[in-house]
């Protein structure tokens, strides 16, 4: 029988249908092995509806996140605008959620219950952060600097009810923007200092007054649920670091002191009697905390170092404290300060609460570049992340003369205090010997800038969320690229990274507790041969059991995140499973209060290679509202472990099978491989198609040649350089009609300060920096307007003074230019 040939159009057709499905083939390929790779970003949700200047992770699959109040194109049924989501990490989706109070630089903490907290926050502002009388448009926010807001496990609404009256339960004593926030060992909280209205620092200049800066700083302290009654007490530390202490860095210690580092000095401060001991100042005078912003973190505590605290910090800025200048702003421009490159340690305490004799800063070694605004993520590997943040300048805006551009013949005010993001993330191994701790070989650059109001925090499954940067007092979606001095959008993409475990192959133990107690007997966790294989005793013998509580996310900051390793021995068994017998935590106070109760993430990291996270309860098994403080049960001391036992059958060395070596095979590879097996055998079919087809008529033409195959990736710009949302360029803060629908206007700055000075009669309000500048009406009798405002001009359809001084306490021209420019429509 004489084989028929398809015909001309049927061989078109198949040619055609073959060379589309290689195409699709060969790109799915380079999609499977490209994406997802350890050591690299990826963009996993294009708007997530509230630029992320807050983050909290509630549980393996569901993080919260936050904004300021302000004028963002997503709106909730109700109209009004959106400032807080929740984003689903199995399908990378984001929801909007209901917020009723400003949380505009809020500090938060999970409770010992599980639940989650977020307290203080800006009063109730409109267009450019203006402030205003609550529940009014265009926002219907209510005033948030004395707010608590809670979600209960397992909720996905928050408890956030307006601050109407002074009798709201969940309500702070004090106004507090910036506080300090720890979680104590009865599951309870405190707060430290803050401000009452906002500015660049915390002081005026000159400063007459340290501790309350004349009505504009807080230096109190108190706690949730609310222990006093009367005048709250005044924490000293607060007046002795001048203005450089807003959200000052806290952590609990093994003695119940709370280690406390703001401006450039140290302190162990006993709270419950409110007594302090100084420690040594920080090397070189680099300041930390906001706004110069270095990342810091406490080290993992593990059996090896006995659970002693360690607290690293690195990067922040170095300037004269003429150059720190006041609420107003900085004292001149800073835009080409380096950030410090600098990263130092101590260990105030030893794990009994013993204060270490003679204790000193130790430096440990330097990043790569200098960084402000990076922040520490603890992988569960046990290493130490640091992504985002700028090489120059420090966090925060403002509006001068030294960030103003013209372009297009367009003024612009590029607002934000920082330049050169830092777009390449830095890993610190802890276990390595010092001057080889820190690295950044083979990490890919981020194409997104994450500056001001940036956050991260670790993810369950072992990867690193990265979102938000909003270096303006408002949205600002088309700021121009390639300018000096540079410009930022505000940014709504997620980001995942990938650490360098990511390609590999992950472990599914099994066994791993619900709840882990102080104390108690061990517990057993199976890992199964399948993945031990060959390797099987020295991967048990390199096996991690690590909690971890990611933190809040906020400025740079990842408050209560800890990494605690559990101790252990292991059996290797005949069929290549192991079986871990692994020690709770040490049944001590001060265990206690080194990783407090509350929620966590269990990881089992086997051969470098984590398992995925699993949320537990530490030092508890009851969630939900109350119950709050209570006291954390010590169980029976921890049992010496016996020796772990090998198998004489599995002692191959470890090997990485999906590093991003040559011989990487992990499951993205394996995928790319098939597909890429599929595409090529498709191609032969083309092949042998058209070599058949052109047997049968040598006269047909060949099929024409594309110039670039299809699936061969273009250049796109994709170098380290800030994605511009690809909108014109119009006027500062550009028009209607950009970015969808809708505009994506942010109005959150603080209202002016407004001073409260007791000023004597030889002495003018100017004098102690008192300046008053209300958006809309100008100065106010008695008070000079801000040396930063402009002169009587217009702007829009607005006329009058209006100031130009720093972004977060000033609203100024720009809150009137945000209402006269946007196109969204009241309530």
């Amino acid at each position: 029988m004489t084989r028929q040939l398809p015909s001309s159009s049927r061989r078109s057709s198949l040619a055609k249908k073959a060379m589309a499905f290689a195409t699709a083939a060969l790109a799915l390929s380079s999609r499977a092995s490209a994406a997802k790779r350890a050591g690299t970003y990826e963009i996993v949700n294009h708007n997530s509806l509230a630029s992320a200047m807050m983050l909290g992770v509630i549980d393996e699959d569901n993080v919260f996140i936050l904004d300021k109040a302000e004028n963002n194109s997503a709106r909730l049924a109700d109209g009004r605008h959106v400032w807080g989501s929740f984003y689903k990490i199995s399908d990378n989706s984001v929801t909007g959620t209901d917020v009723n109070t400003n949380t505009f630089c809020a500090s938060g903490a999970t409770l010992g219950n599980g639940s989650w907290l977020v307290a203080g926050g800006n009063q109730a502002v409109g267009y450019g952060g203006a402030a205003q009388a609550q529940n009014l448009n265009p926002y219907a926010d209510y005033d948030g600097t004395r707010a608590i807001r809670l979600l209960e496990p397992n909720s996905s609404t928050w408890i956030d009810s307006p601050s109407t009256s002074i009798t709201q339960v969940n309500m702070l004593q004090s106004p507090r923007w910036y506080p300090g926030i720890e979680v104590l060992e009865d599951g309870s909280v405190i707060f430290i200092g803050g401000a009452n209205s906002g500015g660049y620092i915390n002081r005026n200049t000159p400063t007459t007054d340290p501790l309350y800066q004349n009505g504009g700083a807080n230096p109190t302290y108190e706690y949730f649920p609310s222990r006093q009654t009367g005048n709250l007490p005044v924490c000293q530390f607060m007046g002795q670091t001048n203005g450089l202490n807003m959200y000052p860095h806290t952590y609990l210690m093994p003695s119940g002191k709370i280690f406390m580092q703001a401006n450039v000095s140290t302190t162990l401060w006993d709270h419950n009697n409110n007594v302090q001991t100084a420690l040594p100042d920080m090397p070189g005078n680099v300041v930390r905390v906001y706004p110069a912003s270095g990342a810091t973190a406490m080290l993992p505590l593990t059996p090896q170092n006995k659970y002693t605290p360690t607290i690293l910090f690195c990067g922040g800025s170095v300037m004269s404290d003429q150059m720190w200048g006041n609420y107003s702003g900085p004292g001149g421009d800073i835009l080409g300060i380096t950030a410090s490159n600098d990263c130092s340690s101590i260990t105030p305490e030893d794990n009994q609460g013993n204060q270490t004799p003679n204790v000193q800063y130790v430096q440990e070694e330097t990043l790569p570049e200098g960084r402000s605004m990076g922040q520490f993520i603890h992988l569960p590997d046990g290493t130490m992340v640091i992504v985002n943040g700028a090489n120059k300048g420090t966090a925060g805006y403002t509006n001068a003369t030294y960030n103003t551009i013209q372009y297009n013949g367009k003024t612009v005010v590029t607002e934000g205090l920082s330049q050169d993001p830092t777009y390449v993330p830095v890993l610190y191994d802890p276990s390595k010997p010092k001057g080889q701790r820190i690295s950044n070989a083979g990490f890919s650059a981020s194409t997104i800038a994450r500056l001001y109001h940036s956050s991260a925090v670790l993810l369950a499954d072992g990867s690193v969320m990265v979102a938000g940067s909003n270096p303006h007092q408002d949205v600002s979606l088309d700021m121009p690229t390639g300018t000096t001095p540079q410009a930022f959008n505000t940014t709504y993409e997620i980001e995942k990274w990938y650490p360098p475990y990511w390609d590999e192959p992950r472990p599914y133990p099994q066994g791993v507790p619900n709840t882990v107690l102080y104390g108690g007997s061990p517990f057993n966790i199976t890992v199964n041969g399948t993945f031990m294989g060959d390797s099987a005793n020295a991967k048990a013998a390199n096996t991690k059991f690590a909690i971890i509580r990611p933190g809040f996310s906020t400025h740079a900051m990842n408050m209560g995140q800890r990494a605690v390793y559990l101790d252990y021995t292991y059996t290797v068994n005949d069929d290549a499973s192991v079986t871990y017998m692994v020690n709770p935590l040490p049944n001590t106070k001060a265990m206690n209060r080194l990783l407090v109760p509350g929620p966590a993430f269990f990881y089992v990291t086997v051969g470098g290679v984590p398992s995925y996270g699993k949320k537990i309860m530490v030092g508890t098994s009851f969630t939900g509202t109350g119950n709050v403080p209570f006291t954390a049960a010590l169980g029976s001391a921890l049992i010496s472990l016996p020796a772990p036992v090998n198998s004489t059958k599995f002692t191959a060395s470890i090997s990485r099978a999906g590093s991003s070596s040559s011989s990487d095979f992990g499951l993205g590879k394996i995928i790319g491989i098939a597909v890429a097996g599929a595409a090529v055998l498709a191609l032969i079919a083309l092949g042998c198609c058209l070599w058949r087809r052109k047997g049968r008529n040598n006269n047909e033409k060949a099929a024409a040649r594309q110039s670039t195959a299809p699936w061969t990736s273009r250049d796109m710009g994709s170098g380290p350089e800030y994605k511009r949302v690809d909108t014109p360029v119009g006027s500062v803060h550009g028009g209607p009609g950009r970015f969808g629908a809708a505009r994506m206007d942010s109005s959150h700055t603080f209202e002016s300060y407004r001073m409260h000075d007791q000023a004597s009669a030889s002495e003018s309000k100017e004098a102690l920096g008192g300046y008053y500048d209300q958006p809309r009406s100008g100065s106010r009798a008695g008070y000079a307007s801000s040396p930063l405002a402009y002169d009587q001009h217009e702007r829009g359809s607005s006329q009058g003074q209006y100031q130009q001084g720093w972004g977060e306490y000033h609203a100024g021209d720009a809150g009137a230019y945000y209402e006269d420019n946007t196109n969204s429509p009241r309530r």
